[in-house]
């Protein structure tokens, strides 16, 4: 087992028309509890509206823009976390280019890409 993964080994899979999502850490590499994602919005894109049973956990890295939760908009810029509840309808805006991390559960990774 490695335990660096190098991030150009990662393949980068389209989230939406302006989103990309890298899935780091996840069941594959031997995790047992978090899978690690590092994400990308271009300035004026966002990530899928849409709900799911699990917490997100997130870091923003680089860029600006705003969360939607349920109904209620907030900023955020680099260096900002947010934490997103489970079972809460969300979006992410991107004013400017994000470059984010978000943790998630690992059965989040195994619904989404299989055992």
């Amino acid at each position: 087992m490695n335990f660096v993964i190098k991030g150009d080994s990662v393949e980068k899979l389209k989230l939406t028309e302006n989103s990309t999502i890298k899935w780091g850490i996840t069941h594959k590499n031997g995790a047992l509890n978090y899978s690690m994602r590092y994400i990308e919005v271009e300035a004026g894109g966002s990530t899928p509206d849409h709900s799911h049973f699990y917490e997100h956990e997130i870091f923003i890295i680089d860029g600006s823009g705003k969360t939607l939760i349920d109904g209620k908009e907030e900023s955020f810029e680099a260096g900002d976390f947010i934490f997103i509840p489970g079972g809460k309808k969300h979006t992410i805006k991107a004013d400017k280019k994000l470059k984010m991390i978000c943790v998630v559960p690992i059965e989040a990774a195994k619904m989404l890409l299989g055992d």
